[in-house]
């Protein structure tokens, strides 16, 4: 059996804030409909980028993120914690057309898993 490529953490969020928030804001379309948004970047211990996102209307709420390189070149923001419900029925997209999930295990694997 062939191990497939991951995503990895996205440590250089140099000329790609605004495809972060695109991503984001269409993420977010697709799983609850539009909604007013606002970002805050921070880095984490490791490097690796995470974005706040508060939910201003018609939704309120507080999602963080977690900002990917995928194996394809795109870039994904999985929200963390994912809802159970986008892990097992919508996966998360990328910017290169891939989706991806976390599998029983917490691990991120393509959406939908492989037979």
């Amino acid at each position: 059996m062939q191990q497939q490529a991951l995503p990895v953490p996205l440590t250089d969020l140099r000329r790609r804030v605004n495809t972060a928030r695109n991503l984001i804001r269409s993420v977010m379309a697709e799983l609850v409909g539009p909604v007013e948004l606002a970002f805050d970047f921070h880095r984490e211990w490791n490097g690796c980028w995470r974005v706040r996102v508060d939910l201003k209307d018609p939704l309120r709420g507080r999602l963080e993120f977690t900002l990917l390189d995928t194996p394809g070149g795109g870039m994904l923001a999985l929200p963390r914690p994912l809802p159970e419900r986008w892990r097992l029925e919508t996966g998360i997209p990328a910017t290169d057309g891939t989706r991806w999930s976390l599998d029983t295990q917490g691990q991120l694997t393509i959406f939908p898993p492989p037979d």
